[in-house]
């Protein structure tokens, strides 16, 4: 495993305008290109705007769902070879198996042409954090924590809230992920709990941590920003502006990850004791 560069596109988008969307992120796939990126990650929902999941609009959501075999796609693809990097990125996404199933999902196009899913598992709905979300009457939960191997590393993808459950990304460390992306769409007044959150993630699980949030403002919606890459020790290695549209290239250190493994045990079986962790399955409430 060698080091590598990956880029984080901070974006604002606008709700149910694809076409701009899409502009949008071919331009910054192609700056990324040119600098030596091997992977670019975008927000939750990028393409077609998070904002389209308001409460009001019941359209463009699921319009907008991509089956992977329309337009955007293939331009992302395409991008995707000719820069000769991996793009992830947030949208609505319909069921391979049952008709009129959505997800909210994050999106691994690899290089060499491969399309990946994790659907995003934790859906708020309701008031949290001073805002309300509406995220359970379009989407389905997701129910898997699957592991992508890359080239140039072991992948985890996670959406927005799920970070704020560590059974998510201990799953996904458990599993051999070297590196976990969260893409989000998080509003202002959820900076503090994320600033915390992602710390500990990233620390606890002994891995690199990129989140990339939104920016700007949508339907009257402010989003903070402040995307960011934590090395395993939880400390920032690229840390974008806070609020406004921003872009950046950091670097993957798999010599800092390994020597941190070897240090840290927390992941190990020797440390580790699932059989005392039943009560995890059960129901509290």
């Amino acid at each position: 495993m060698e080091k590598f560069k990956l880029a984080l596109a901070q974006i604002e988008s606008e709700p149910g305008n694809l076409d701009a969307n899409l502009k949008k992120m071919l331009g910054y796939i192609d700056r990324a290109g040119d600098e030596g990126a091997r992977m670019i990650i975008f927000p939750e929902m990028c393409l077609p705007g998070y904002m389209v999941m308001d409460g009001k609009d019941f359209h463009s959501f699921f319009a907008l769902a991509t089956d992977f075999k329309d337009s955007a796609t293939e331009e992302l693809l395409s991008s995707a070879k000719k820069n000769q990097l991996h793009i992830i990125y947030g949208a609505s996404t319909r069921s391979k198996n049952v008709e009129g199933i959505y997800f909210n999902s994050a999106i691994l196009l690899t290089a060499d042409g491969r399309i990946e899913l994790y659907h995003k598992s934790h859906l708020p709905t309701g008031n949290h954090g001073g805002c309300v979300f509406y995220e359970g009457l379009y989407a389905k939960h997701g129910s898997e924590f699957p592991v992508f191997l890359l080239p140039e590393v072991k992948l985890g993808m996670q959406v927005c809230f799920d970070a704020f459950f560590p059974e998510v990304s201990r799953i996904l460390a458990i599993k051999g992920a070297e590196l976990i992306v969260n893409i989000s769409a998080a509003p202002v007044s959820s900076k503090m709990s994320f600033d915390k959150i992602l710390q500990a993630r990233a620390l606890e699980n002994v891995c690199y941590f990129a989140y990339v949030n939104v920016a700007g403002t949508q339907r009257g919606i402010s989003f903070f920003g402040n995307s960011r890459l934590l090395n395993p020790l939880g400390m920032p290695v690229l840390e974008l502006r806070a609020g406004e549209e921003d872009f950046g290239i950091a670097e993957f250190n798999p010599d800092l990850l390994s020597g941190l493994r070897r240090q840290l045990d927390m992941l190990r079986d020797r440390a580790r004791r699932p059989e005392i962790y039943r009560e995890l399955l059960e129901d509290f409430s």
